[in-house]
């Protein structure tokens, strides 16, 4: 039956329009040459892996490279980064391609593992830590939870299709989503189920968290679910496959989806539309939805940078035009917006009016022109 869902998903890709490295990877093909990891920011630092398969630390005032894995100059074995860093006790988490979960010292860049975990295939998830412990998904249909400081294997639940959807963890809960339909509820601390909710789609955004309700989209189905039984509380069809991961902000859910190109406000409680009309930008909309002081920022395939009113769904400023897709994440801090492009280039956007700030070619490791 899955093997059966898996080619329906590769017929789906061609008719969303789907880049060539999202069918190479459902079908089972070698990984993509490029990622879509995504920023975060800590100390003045930012963390992501780049197209050019390496982990690095910037500057957040200059955009100079703090540190980066491997050293400059030595070749990388980590394939493309999907999995945006995490961290936590001044460790980096973050698995790649090459089927590892890799561990920095956030300062210097030093490994701490002596050995990466391996999966049993390309983590494209991004980590979660807990509680001491790093929990992930990856396509070898397995979630994971390791000991954050040892990296040895705590536990691992099987599910019947490739996981690259980001795990939540609450309240003793993980909420791990795969492309086999099923969002599963597992006891933090054993691994073992707890419930789980077929979705009727595939599940690529991460589960998301707030007020006793779970929110994940199936396909063009999204559903609210009660987080401790999984019942349904309600669903909403989006006019296309939902991709980004949502935002809960203000009693208001707020997501982008692929082929009309919309991003959708609903009341978080009943499911409701909450704009007069949804948000148009003009190409797919990929990336997570970032709300900051009430302003919602997402990149789209045009390679626009949008931000949003979240209280009457208009655009603040212009688009910021990155010149190539945007995938990945923008990440906020100090009034400054961070987001990657598929060219190589990491960008510094002021968040008061879309203008440029800095840009880093991460590839030739200098700055280049506004």
């Amino acid at each position: 039956m899955f093997i059966f869902n898996r080619t329906r998903l590769a017929l789906a890709l061609v008719a969303l329009a789907a880049t060539a490295f999202l069918l190479s990877s459902c079908v089972g093909g070698p990984p993509p040459a490029s990622g879509w990891s995504s920023p975060i920011i800590s100390n003045s630092l930012i963390y992501f892996g780049t197209d050019a398969s390496r982990v690095i630390a910037v500057k957040t005032t200059t955009g100079e490279i703090a540190w980066e894995f491997p050293v400059k100059d030595a070749t990388s074995t980590l394939g493309a980064i999907y999995a945006t860093p995490a961290l936590a006790d001044g460790v980096i988490y973050i698995g790649a391609s090459d089927h590892k979960l890799y561990t920095f010292d956030a300062v210097t860049g030093a490994q701490k593992w002596n050995t990466p975990f391996a999966a049993g295939g390309p983590i494209i998830a991004s980590a979660t830590v807990a509680n001491g412990v790093v929990y992930f998904g990856a396509n070898d249909f397995k979630v994971y939870a390791l000991d954050a400081a040892s990296g040895n294997k705590k536990w691992e639940f099987a599910t019947k299709g490739d996981v690259w959807a980001d795990v939540t963890i609450d309240s003793g809960v993980v909420y791990a989503a795969s492309l086999d339909h099923k969002l599963y509820a597992l006891d933090a601390a054993t691994g073992s189920k707890k419930w789980e909710f077929d979705a009727g789609g595939i599940i690529v955004t991460k589960p998301t968290l707030a007020n006793g309700l779970v929110y994940i989209a199936g396909l063009q189905k999204f559903y609210a679910l009660d987080a401790a039984s999984g019942a349904k509380k309600w669903e909403f069809e989006a006019d296309s496959w939902v991709w980004s991961n949502p935002a809960v902000v203000n009693g208001m859910v707020i997501f982008g989806a692929l082929g009309p190109n919309t991003l959708y406000a609903l009341d978080a409680a009943t499911g409701s539309p909450k704009w007069s009309q949804p948000f148009k930008t003009g190409a797919a909309i990929r990336s997570a939805i970032v709300v900051d002081s009430g302003v919602a920022y997402f990149g789209d395939d045009n390679g626009k940078l949008h931000a949003v009113d979240i209280a009457t769904g208009t655009a603040k400023w212009a688009a910021y035009s990155a010149g190539t897709r945007i995938i990945s994440s923008p990440a906020v801090a100090d009034g400054v917006i961070y987001i990657a492009s598929l060219d190589h280039i990491l960008h510094a956007i002021s968040a008061s009016d879309g203008k440029v700030k800095w840009k880093l070619n991460t590839f030739e490791r200098k700055l280049v022109g506004n």
